[in-house]
């Protein structure tokens, strides 16, 4: 039987909740997020936010915003494999992937695996499942083989869950706000041919067997609800069963509501008699402008080009629940973090810092009395 073993927890980094002297530092901390030139100096930044540690088994990190985890496309498809069918990569998977320049990819979180190896006394400390690059938050590193595979396992069974709550819960300062205050959003991401390249598009309805079998679509499940509306955006608290295919963006991009600095997708908006207007990927529409609320140019101080080509994306997921990791009865995992600084700067910019105080408040209080009741005592959850 696999026991939990004892978990040693690490003081959090500072909040990034201190007033800032002016407007003009609080947009220079908004649009430079943390970026890290090699893998040591990543390393070094990674051992300082190592969120808790199960020795021999589990370390959780706090994955910066703009870094990704591999940095190329992984053999067979990684945790999910293959999402696209592709009758060239049946044959030699291998010999058809295009790999990205050390340009393109950056300092990836396996770049500073062996030095993290070395730090924290984990010889056998490797990648399972990360997050994506646009994204920041806790992300669970096994020590062994062993929970290498009780993670993947765990991540196939939860993002088959049709039903919040899902495995990851985000927030997301968004342009505009959705309709409906609130709400649960079913659909499937899926291709469309534009021009010479292709482009996801996301349909809201069930997705075909055909095409689900076939590996044209993948089925995504959202709940969401908008915390508050600020200056021509909003904070909005959303759940996720899984990040493929860009499936929140397109979500949030559908309730005319996308991800602010997703410049991918916020260009799908047109102002249309002063109100967005969602149109089909790769239209040009050249009598109708990008929809960018005047308000938000005035707090960023950016004309319409800067504002769509200098901003980082502002979603943070702040817990990812990994149900039965194994151990005593059925034991849970929630790697949990704060959001890093330059989304906390946006969101005082932006006056949406009570918003979001007021959220964490109400879930620390939510948090404390579950952790009283029955079945948090037989559940086994074990928060980091």
């Amino acid at each position: 039987m696999n026991t939990f073993t004892k978990v040693t927890k690490l003081p959090k980094p500072k909040e990034a909740i201190k007033k800032l002297s002016s407007p003009s530092s609080l947009i220079t901390k908004a649009l430079n997020p943390s970026q890290f030139s090699d893998p040591p100096k990543l390393a070094r930044y990674l051992e300082k936010r190592v969120l808790a540690h199960a020795p021999g088994r589990f370390v959780v990190i706090d994955k910066p915003y703009g870094i990704s985890c591999v940095g190329q496309l992984q053999e067979n498809g990684g945790v999910f494999e293959n999402s696209v069918r592709d009758d060239r990569k049946t044959v030699k998977w291998a010999g058809t992937i295009k790999m990205r320049s050390d340009e393109q990819v950056g300092v990836t979180i396996t770049d500073s695996l062996k030095l993290l190896r070395k730090i924290l006394k984990e010889p056998q400390l490797s990648f399972c499942t990360g997050l994506k690059r646009y994204l920041s938050g806790a992300i669970v590193l096994p020590c062994n083989e062993h929970d290498s595979n009780i993670l993947k396992n765990c991540i196939r069974r939860m993002s088959s869950d049709v039903e919040p709550p899902f495995m990851y819960n985000a927030l997301a300062i968004t342009v505009g706000r959705p309709e409906k205050s609130s709400g649960l959003i079913t659909g499937f991401a899926t291709f469309r041919n534009v021009g010479k390249h292709k482009e996801y598009i996301f349909e809201e309805r069930k997705v075909s067997k055909r095409a689900k079998s076939g590996k044209y679509a993948v089925e995504g499940h959202m709940s969401y609800r908008v915390l508050d509306t600020k200056n021509g955006v909003s904070l909005v608290d959303f759940s996720i069963d899984k990040f493929a295919r860009h499936l929140p963006r397109l979500m949030l991009t559908h309730m005319l509501s996308p991800i602010l600095g997703d410049r991918i997708y916020w260009r799908r908006l047109m102002e249309v008699d002063g109100a967005p207007e969602l149109i089909s990927a790769g239209s040009r529409v050249p009598e109708f402008t990008q929809w960018i609320p005047r308000v938000l140019l005035e707090k960023f101080a950016m004309n319409n080009k800067e504002i769509m080509t200098s901003l980082p994306i502002y979603c943070h997921v702040y817990n990812t629940i990994f149900e039965d990791v194994g151990g005593y009865e059925e034991q849970g995992l929630v790697a949990a973090s704060e959001p890093p600084a330059h989304f906390m700067a946006a969101l005082e910019l932006l006056d949406l810092l009570p918003a979001y105080l007021k959220f964490k408040k109400q879930s620390s209080e939510k948090s404390s009395d579950d952790s009283t009741s029955e079945t948090s005592k037989t559940s086994g959850d074990v928060i980091f």
